[in-house]
């Protein structure tokens, strides 16, 4: 086999999968919940240091000491929690809502003229594939994912890579046709080639 040629409908749903699982946004993921968790922790010790000063240490009893200690713990890391939890889900949230803003961009920005479905074309014998109506040539320094819905592609490195995704799910020839796109890219040495 040495082409392949398919044809889909663009998705605002291929896209936000196709941002969801780009490096760049997963590093940016990451590094938010890192931040997310840091502020939590600091607000945590900021509480405890403030309610610990204002306990009376002046008793002698053993259980009411431990009582002074372990309440004003328990109080800063209850509220540390809710915060940390509340700070968590708007984070989500604000991805969510950029993703999907943004995977809507995209596809209004490469669906063709009048509706029409979008091409991709694999020649295996150059390890390239062709996309749209422009041929855009990708294939230099591929990354691959694997999910349920789609197969998702980047090339280069950062923000501005160069990136498609492909449906696995249509008809018949189609989904024999992707699946050996998978299995040959999961193959090639020269593809790093990931099942999410």
């Amino acid at each position: 086999m040495e082409k392949k040629t398919f044809t889909f409908k663009l998705s605002d749903e291929g896209y936000y999968e196709l941002l969801k699982y780009m490096p760049y946004f997963r590093k940016v993921y990451f590094f938010g919940i890192i931040g997310v968790v840091v502020i939590s922790a600091g607000l945590f010790l900021s509480l405890y240091n403030s309610f610990q000063e204002s306990t009376s240490t002046s008793s002698q009893l053993i259980f009411a000491h431990i009582l002074q200690v372990m309440f004003p713990a328990l109080l800063a890391f209850g509220i540390s929690l809710v915060v940390l939890l509340v700070f968590y889900l708007y984070f989500r949230f604000r991805i969510n809502v950029f993703l999907k803003k943004s995977a809507r961009r995209l596809r209004e920005k490469y669906q063709p003229a009048n509706d029409e479905e979008y091409m991709i074309v694999f020649h295996q014998d150059q390890d390239a594939f062709l996309l749209g109506d422009q041929q855009h040539r990708i294939g230099q320094n591929l990354k691959v994912v694997s999910t349920s819905r789609h197969l998702l592609f980047y090339d280069g490195e950062g923000k501005f890579q160069n990136k498609f995704y492909m449906p696995k799910h249509g008809d018949k020839e189609h989904e024999e046709d992707v699946a050996y796109i998978a299995d040959y890219l999961e193959k090639s040495s020269e593809v790093q080639y990931k099942v999410k």
